[in-house]
């Protein structure tokens, strides 16, 4: 590995840090961020609204971006939408050149300052627009390409970031689905780091104070730096974890888990990736982690940790856990306990939030320290269902 490189990933990693010190809690998003946009591949964060990714995703790919907002090439660093199933496709790729079409040119769209020119992209509840976006995302996210009319236009786009409050379950969408190649559960701080969190959000806001609400950028690195490390992704070794990346794909499927062929090979880039952050250029199975976030559900999660746990051991990435720790859970338990539900509706969320709550500890990778956690949740809904037969 020469020094170029080892310069290039220091920064990379300096860029990480910053934006993990300004977000609580997202440490796991930043890395997995990271690595999707060194190895060119797209991530979904699944989650409630208002946990701070659309602000992480645009803070991280301004960040990427020394020449100010537009390069000299055309590009843009960073494009984001809501999508709806009212958007229309002239606000993703452009508007219809008027002038070409007049001039029998053809149905051309310009796309400057749009989709097709992104190097970064946010598309929140990217599921939710209408079939017309939809399939024209499939090129531009698999093949990297546009459809102008009738020209093919090659999309810079280095990674994507799709954002949704639930998976769907629309057979139709199967294909954009398969396309985020990682899944990232993302969920409200949790009560414990309540003041940490309001201590960052509120530095945030002061920052949007004075810049008038826009982000400003950092320019800490240039997106020539990830393009950089992805064209060294060829001079990692593979071959010492080949036969264990085998093993624990095929113990995934055996679960239920699908991972289509095409993602288990891109797979092998975001592992490659992972060596190279560790400024390794021979892959380990420590960087397996990136494995615990290949789920379809969230309530694959807890058996995706159990399949990967023991590839990590003795590697410093196996605190990179997909679970919720328990101690964290006895939080959230502590919370519903406090609860005092009064009308049917407020009795109905209880209850779904404590049968969440329930599955995921049923299965947790520590069955033994969850099993007394669970019998206090249980205890808590039969003394809740004793308060609303009492109603009754």
């Amino acid at each position: 590995m020469n020094q170029e490189l080892i310069d290039c990933i220091g920064d990379i990693h300096r860029l990480k840090d910053l934006i993990k010190s300004k977000f609580v809690a997202k440490d796991q998003l930043v890395e997995m961020l990271t690595l999707c946009a060194v190895a060119h591949e797209h991530i979904l964060v699944v989650g409630p609204p208002g946990t701070a990714k659309s602000e992480l995703v645009k803070r991280f790919a301004l960040s990427c971006c020394m020449n100010g907002h537009v390069n000299r090439n055309g590009t843009i660093p960073y494009f984001e939408y809501l999508l709806t199933r009212f958007t229309e496709p002239n606000e993703i790729f452009g508007p219809i050149n008027v002038k070409a079409f007049e001039n029998n040119e053809g149905y051309l769209r310009n796309t400057e300052g749009y989709l097709p020119r992104a190097e970064i992209a946010f598309l929140d509840e990217v599921f939710k627009s209408n079939s017309a976006i939809l399939n024209a995302l499939l090129n531009v996210l698999n093949e990297r390409i546009y459809y102008n009319g009738s020209s093919a236009q090659q999309v810079p786009l280095l990674c994507a970031i799709g954002a949704t409050n639930e998976i769907p379950d629309d057979t139709t969408l199967s294909a954009l689905y398969d396309r985020f190649l990682v899944r990232l559960w993302t969920d409200n701080v949790e009560d414990s780091r309540f003041e940490e969190l309001i201590g960052a959000g509120w530095d945030i806001e002061k920052e949007k104070i004075m810049e008038g609400y826009q982000i400003k950028s950092e320019g800490m690195i240039s997106t020539d730096h990830l393009r950089k490390v992805h064209n060294a992704l060829n001079e990692v070794d593979l071959s010492p974890v080949m036969n264990s990346y085998h093993e624990a794909i095929r113990r995934i499927r055996s679960e239920g888990i699908e991972v289509s062929d095409r993602r288990a090979i891109k797979l092998l880039k975001l592992i490659a990736s992972a060596a190279l952050m560790r400024r390794q250029t021979k892959a380990a199975t420590g960087d397996f982690w990136i494995l615990s976030h290949i789920w379809n559900n969230p309530e694959q999660i807890p058996h995706l940790q159990a399949i990967i746990e023991p590839y990590l051991e003795g590697s410093d990435t196996s605190a990179w856990k997909a679970e919720r720790d328990l101690k964290t859970l006895d939080g959230l338990i502590h919370v519903v306990e406090m609860k005092q539900p009064k009308t049917d509706a407020d009795y109905k969320d209880f209850l779904q939030e404590c049968e969440r709550l329930r599955n995921e500890l049923y299965a947790h990778s520590d069955k033994e320290n969850a099993q007394p956690l669970v019998q206090r949740l249980e205890r808590s809904i039969d003394a809740s269902m004793k308060r609303l037969d009492a109603l009754d």
